[in-house]
C-alpha cells in the first residue's frame, strides 16, 4: 500500500521538531554559562534540517529516470536532522574582575545564547510539531475513508 508511505513525512517534521525543541532546551539550560576565555564557554547550538534521502531514492537516482520509473513515487521521505552546528555569533566579554573565572584583565566571556531567540524559536518549533499532527491526522482520515470504501 503506497499511501502508507504518505504517513512518513509528517512523521519525520515532528521528530525533527522535537529534536530542535530538544537543542532549544539545551541553549536555554546553558544560557548562563560563563568562562575564562571564549574558546571554553557553551556556545549556542543550531539544528540543520534536510531532505531525508532513502534508498529508494538513491537508487532512483543512480539508475537513472528511464529505468526507475517505478521507483518515482517513494522518493519523499521527509525531512531529517543532517547536524547540529555552533551559531558563529561571537560571545560576550564582560568585565567583572571580582569574578574567580576573569582572565587576566578581569574579563569573562557569557554564552551567545540569547533566551528571547531561543523562545521564538520553541515556539515556532512547536507550531511546525502541531502543523505536522494535523497533517497526520489529515493522512490518517483519508487512509481510513479509502479503507471504508470497500465496506459498501
Amino acid at each position: 500500500m503506497a499511501f502508507l508511505s504518505s504517513f512518513d513525512i509528517p512523521v519525520s517534521g515532528m521528530t525533527a521538531q522535537q529534536f530542535r525543541l530538544d537543542i532549544i532546551a539545551q541553549n536555554v539550560a546553558n544560557a548562563d554559562d560563563y568562562a575564562t576565555n571564549a574558546e571554553d564557554v557553551y556556545k549556542r547550538q543550531m539544528v540543520v534540517f534536510n531532505e531525508d534521502k532513502s534508498f529508494k531514492r538513491i537508487l532512483w537516482t543512480k539508475m537513472g529516470q528511464h529505468e526507475a520509473k517505478r521507483f518515482y513515487y517513494v522518493q519523499l521521505k521527509g525531512v531529517e536532522c543532517s547536524r547540529v552546528v555552533e551559531d558563529p555569533t561571537p560571545v560576550t566579554p564582560v568585565y567583572s574582575p571580582n569574578n574567580p573565572l576573569a582572565d587576566e584583565y578581569g574579563y569573562v566571556y557569557e554564552s551567545n545564547v540569547d533566551v528571547a531567540v531561543e523562545e521564538m524559536d520553541a515556539m515556532e518549533a512547536s507550531n511546525m510539531y502541531n502543523a505536522n499532527v494535523e497533517v497526520f491526522n489529515l493522512v490518517k482520515a483519508m487512509a481510513s475513508s479509502a479503507l471504508r470504501i470497500g465496506q459498501g
